[in-house]
């Protein structure tokens, strides 16, 4: 074979070799920066519903607190004449109670034909009292969302239910690694450290506000961190390692086969020159002593 074609067939495989692993390196980077789109969704994903628990919780113990000032102020008409109509919901665990209570006009002796007029009657000041409620209601959700609370933040948030909240939430979209979090006042005063966390000089990789329906002087804002994060995104290319490593490893062994080639050939062309030249030399002396 001529030296030539070898050279051509080299640079071909070499050719294919580079091609082979620039795409696998392409495929790898591909995959890697998905996982990491797909991290930094799920953690802002996490983060939103955990700090919008946040403020479902402090609604509902303001509601659960506005109902027991009512029932207080309301207690002593319930001796007056007045029936109550008592509707409860549930939040995490906790039964409140929101009374609707409707006034009666002391009762006179009925006849029996009168009966469905007194039932009607009842029924529309039950409906008129429901009315009026549904406005205090929604009076109390409207100063809820537009009135920032007088508490400082510390006094705002269960640290330990927004963590449970967090690692809930982590696990519900499919992340499963250690992180740690703080938190501080829109004014960078840290309030919160979690345990084991060591973040100086390390940025966040992540920050959500808390309770951004408040004036700014009275937000508050989450920083988390992941220290495993980059092995646990390149986790899921560690399939490719071994099918980049036999890779590198054919290219080697091809360009060492080529090298080995090459040689030869030339050792070959040597000792054919070689044999040339005695056979040369020999048929000089050869001919003249014929």
């Amino acid at each position: 074979m001529k030296k030539s074609t070898i050279i051509i067939l080299g640079l071909i495989m070499s050719a294919s070799f580079l091609i082979l692993l620039s795409l696998q390196v392409g495929y790898i980077e591909e995959i890697v920066s998905m996982r990491h789109e797909q991290f930094d969704e799920s953690v802002k994903r996490s983060l939103y519903n955990a700090a919008h628990k946040l403020e479902v919780y402090e609604t509902m113990r303001y509601l659960e607190k506005d109902a027991a000032e009512t029932e207080l102020s309301n207690q002593m008409g319930k001796q007056g004449g007045m029936v109550t109509h008592q509707y409860d919901f549930k939040s995490d665990g906790k039964v409140s109670s929101f009374e609707m209570r409707t006034i009666i006009m002391p009762q006179r002796p009925k006849k029996e034909n009168k009966i469905p007029e007194a039932s009607r009657s009842l029924q529309e000041v039950i409906r008129n009292r429901y009315i009026h409620q549904r406005e205090l209601m929604d009076e109390v959700i409207y100063k809820i969302l537009y009135t920032a609370s007088k508490l400082p933040l510390e006094q705002r948030i269960n640290f330990r239910a927004l963590d449970r909240d967090l690692q809930a939430e982590l696990l519900h979209n499919g992340i499963e690694i250690p992180y740690h979090f703080t938190v501080s006042t829109s004014n960078g005063r840290e309030i919160y450290r979690s345990e084991e966390c060591n973040a100086e000089g390390e940025e966040p990789y992540f920050t959500q506000i808390l309770f951004g329906n408040d004036p700014p002087n009275k937000m508050g804002l989450l920083k988390i961190y992941f220290p495993t994060m980059n092995s646990y995104i390149f986790s899921s290319v560690r399939f490719m390692i071994p099918a980049l490593f036999f890779t590198i490893v054919l290219c080697i062994a091809f360009i060492y086969t080529l090298y080995v080639i090459l040689r030869q050939k030339k050792v070959t062309e040597l000792k054919n020159d070689f044999i040339n030249n005695m056979t040369h030399e020999f048929k000089t002396p050869i001919s003249t002593i014929s």
